[in-house]
């Protein structure tokens, strides 16, 4: 995507903890932020709390969500 945008730990906590239907982290402009339904995502999805959850299950630390972040910003570089 070439958009610069960074995904922090907080982001990834947030969808963590965001209990709403499927929630997903999504690309809107220049933000990222959690909505609640990753079918809604128009194409913009970076991660959803399903695929969060396969790979970190239930509780995810603070080093897992800083790795995570890290990971999902080099994704969209």
């Amino acid at each position: 995507m070439g958009t610069g945008v960074t995904i922090t730990a907080d982001d990834v906590r947030v969808l963590a903890q965001t209990t709403d239907g499927d929630p997903a982290l999504v690309l809107a402009g220049d933000d990222v932020r959690v909505v609640p339904d990753a079918q809604a995502a128009d194409g913009h999805l970076i991660y959803t709390k399903a695929e969060l959850i396969a790979e970190y299950g239930e509780e995810i630390t603070d080093v897992q969500a800083e790795v995570l972040a890290a990971g999902l910003t080099a994704q969209m570089a």
